[in-house]
């Protein structure tokens, strides 16, 4: 089991993952354009988890800065194949990010999870993460030309 940087390469297992379980369904290419960018992005980073050389999860961490808290990084999407839950892939994905974060600068971490994800609600309490605040989230969609 290896966690790395992700690759370009990773866009299809990525794009998966998004699909299923996630339910994030995304045109590959539109994905792909994303990933190339949050692979050059200084703020972003995404870490994959490769057992014999096919990717099983992923992390994504993008800097969280605000004016009235510490700089965190926030966990923009965690995701591990449905077949491969228990097996600790999660919290490895979690605790390399972790390590990560530490190492640059930052002094925490946040996270959203949908109010239906009660068993990841239940994973990152066991984790050592706490239940903030709830919230509604909103978003409006630019049309494109």
């Amino acid at each position: 089991m290896t966690i790395r940087e992700a690759k370009l390469e990773d866009i299809e297992a990525i794009n998966q993952l998004n699909t299923y379980p996630l339910n994030h369904e995304y045109p590959l290419e539109d994905a792909k354009e994303q990933l190339s960018y949050l692979l050059s992005s200084p703020v972003n980073k995404l870490f994959v988890k490769e057992i014999a050389g096919k990717v099983v999860g992923y992390i994504q961490l993008s800097e969280y800065v605000c004016t009235y808290g510490p700089r965190l990084m926030n966990v923009m999407a965690l995701v591990v194949g449905e077949d491969m839950h228990g097996k600790g892939i999660g919290k490895s994905l979690l605790n390399h990010a972790e390590q990560w974060a530490k190492e640059n600068s930052a002094q925490g971490i946040r996270l959203n999870s949908g109010v239906e994800r009660t068993k990841a609600h239940k994973f990152y309490e066991h984790q050592g993460y706490e239940k903030v605040k709830k919230q509604v989230n909103f978003r409006k969609l630019f049309q494109s030309k």
